[in-house]
């Protein structure tokens, strides 16, 4: 919630949910919209609360049971499209998304123990 509040008319919200009626996930993407930030829902129903409240829906299809095997479906779907959007944004600022990357694997780098090094 006190990141949708932080938004613009130049920020974008993402909000993830395979029902799309999470309560939480609803709220944050109305705060968002209440802010001016574009909302976009990713989703595997789009007649949900969270599909009609968004300004983008983006849909998944992915069967999910009571067991965690199909939440784990569901989870990947949305990944998936997570990561294109990823690929779609990087391709539109190449610069600094090469930059970005290049600074961000520096720092996991640094962070990375010692092979052989296995306990913990």
């Amino acid at each position: 919630m006190a990141s949708a509040a932080l938004l613009d008319d130049d920020g974008v919200a993402v909000a993830i949910s395979h029902s799309g009626a999470t309560v939480d996930t609803v709220d944050f993407l109305l705060a968002a919209k209440a802010a001016g930030a574009t909302t976009v829902a990713i989703t595997n129903h789009a007649d949900s609360t969270l599909g009609r409240t968004a300004d983008i829906v983006l849909t998944t299809a992915a069967r999910e049971t009571p067991f965690r095997s199909g939440a784990m479906g569901s989870r990947i779907a949305q990944m998936m499209v997570v990561d294109c959007l990823f690929v779609g944004v990087a391709q539109r600022s190449y610069e600094s998304s090469v930059s970005a990357l290049q600074k961000t694997h520096a720092v996991v780098q640094g962070r990375k123990l010692p092979r052989g090094n296995t306990q913990g």
